[in-house]
């Protein structure tokens, strides 16, 4: 909870400073590198986390790492993170701003999860149909996972639309342990 705050306290301010400064598309593609950064990088992670790690050496990594490909307010803003000692919140930080962009942009992501990758057809017929629903852009992320066996499981905010082979397997299968115990097979 408190993790959440903080991130949602910097990205807030983050996010509107890039707004006042007319900054918001750099710092997002800035925000979206260092959330890809902490996500795939075990190392980084770890060494932002550490206490034994001191701030200057810690800002002279992530200014080897990031000074020629970020802007200078997304440089800064990872200086004064790492100023204040809430280096380790910079993941849940950039992802909070990854959100509230989306947001200001009025943009939904969806989770299409299906056993084998779907093809453009299916990508336009559920983008139009989402859209139509919620009246957002949609930002399709596709997860596939064999364990579904057929179909589809649809995801969007705390809608969740699942019509897999394997979730009606797993109906029929209560059903028929239900019909057995009434009937007393």
């Amino acid at each position: 909870m408190r993790e959440t705050r903080i991130a949602i306290r910097y990205a807030k301010a983050l996010f509107e400073l890039s707004l006042e400064q007319n900054n918001l598309e750099q710092t997002n593609l800035d925000m979206m590198l260092v959330h890809d950064v902490c996500i795939e990088n075990r190392e980084f992670r770890l060494m932002l986390s550490s206490p034994i790690i001191k701030s200057d050496k810690k800002q002279a990594v992530m200014k080897s790492l990031f000074e020629a490909k970020l802007g200078k307010l997304s440089l800064a803003f990872l200086n004064i993170i790492t100023a204040k000692r809430r280096e380790n919140f910079i993941e849940p930080i950039s992802a909070q701003f990854l959100a509230l962009y989306k947001e200001h942009k009025g943009i939904l992501s969806v989770t299409l999860t299906t056993a084998a990758l779907a093809d453009d057809a299916i990508r336009n017929q559920v983008k139009t149909m989402v859209g139509g629903f919620t009246k957002k852009d949609i930002e399709l992320v596709e997860d596939v996972k064999k364990e579904i066996i057929g179909g589809f499981v649809l995801k969007f905010g705390q809608y969740q639309f699942d019509d897999s082979i394997r979730n009606k397997i797993m109906k029929l299968k209560r059903e028929f342990n239900i019909n057995v115990y009434e009937k007393g097979f």
